[in-house]
């Protein structure tokens, strides 16, 4: 039976990850992801729900993510929703209960997307400006030493945004709840279009360098490529 996605995913940030020039990064964000066959009904179903009354009473921003390339990994889409602090997480799900528009969203959904994921993360590291990016490198990882690997994680992105081989944002996470033996992290690099994205594919010394020292405490179990399907 097909359902809508329930699961939250929740991310805090680290305030001192973000340069004052860069965007407000959200404290917290929910995810939702699932499989469909029907990209335009379920982007239409929410694009209408964006519309109305009661979603623009919430605190929020809708992302519509398509997994562009993902392997053998079955989910299709993912909706992510932005929170500037922990208020606006409460108060925009509170809304839902008396929000028409939402259970006819929820409906629409419900026949043509199938539930996929459930995990909570905390943002580590985050840095750039998301708005301006269309696509991502996403890595799907296991780490034993966060400690150590969020210290060559900084020193690489600042070695990486030094040579202009980064412009768009990019963020480590921690799987906080829903958690497995393969992923417990997430790491991500953005760009503004999917050119961009794939111009600069050749590793720098930086990178190089990064991977021998996380090499003993890291295993990569998925690195997919995520694009913008629609700001809301």
């Amino acid at each position: 039976m097909k359902k809508l996605i329930t699961s939250i995913l929740f991310f805090g940030l680290m305030t001192n990850a973000v340069n004052a020039e860069e965007v407000s990064i959200p404290q917290f964000s929910a995810i939702f992801q699932l499989e469909t066959s029907d990209e335009a009904s379920v982007a239409a179903a929410l694009t209408n729900f964006a519309q109305s009354d009661c979603r623009k009473s919430m605190p929020t921003s809708i992302r519509i993510m398509a997994e562009s390339f993902n392997g053998d990994e079955d989910i299709t889409h993912s909706v992510i929703w932005s929170f500037p602090d922990a208020d606006a997480v409460a108060t925009s799900f509170a809304t839902f209960a008396s929000c028409r528009a939402w259970a006819d969203t929820w409906a629409v959904l419900s026949q043509q997307a199938d539930y996929k994921s459930n995990q909570l993360f905390k943002t580590l590291v985050a840095g750039g400006d998301y708005t301006q990016d269309g696509a991502y490198n996403v890595w799907q990882m296991s780490i034993s030493d966060e400690a150590t690997y969020v210290a060559a994680y900084e020193k690489l992105m600042a070695a990486q945004i030094k040579e202009g081989r980064l412009n768009g944002g990019y963020g480590l996470w921690r799987v906080q709840g829903g958690a497995n033996s393969d992923v417990t992290h997430i790491a991500f690099a953005g760009a503004k279009d999917l050119s961009a994205l794939l111009s600069n594919t050749n590793p720098s010394k930086a990178f190089l360098d990064f991977q021998k020292k996380v090499a003993g405490i890291r295993k990569v179990h998925r690195q997919n490529i995520n694009t913008v399907l629609a700001d809301l």
